[in-house]
């Protein structure tokens, strides 16, 4: 059982980490392509680029509307978060992490309910416009 939640931690981080050298490779082609200063000159290889832009992600100020749905405002994001990571656990891959016949099945639902978060993310603002 250790070893079962020692695996997902660790594929967890590893998609996490891939998602970072994902962010900081988009952002070398963007400053070759641009013709700018981007993170190949900025920073040592870069690295630091995307270690500065989570921590500002972490760091921002949390907004809390006052006439709107406060459950939902914290709920829509973090359930799109944890819906995804959970989504990568059912895609078929070489080493099973999951064993399930169904694994394109539930990635299909799973990917259906991210609607939701994304509904909710336009609910709870009270606009008129949120549900176009």
């Amino acid at each position: 059982m250790v070893l079962l939640v020692i695996t997902y931690l660790l594929f967890i981080l590893i998609l996490l980490l891939m998602v970072a050298f994902l962010v900081l490779l988009e952002r070398k082609v963007l400053g070759l392509v641009q013709f700018r200063k981007g993170p190949n000159i900025v920073g040592i290889y870069g690295i630091v680029q995307t270690i500065v832009d989570g921590v500002k992600l972490i760091l921002k100020n949390l907004m809390v509307l006052m006439n709107g749905r406060k459950f939902f405002f914290l709920l829509a994001p973090i359930l799109s978060f944890i819906l995804s990571l959970i989504n990568w656990f059912f895609i078929p891959t070489p080493f099973i992490l999951v064993n399930s016949k169904f694994g394109i099945l539930i990635t299909l639902v799973i990917s259906s309910l991210l609607v939701y978060s994304t509904l909710w993310a336009g609910w709870k603002s009270n606009n008129i416009y949120s549900l176009i």
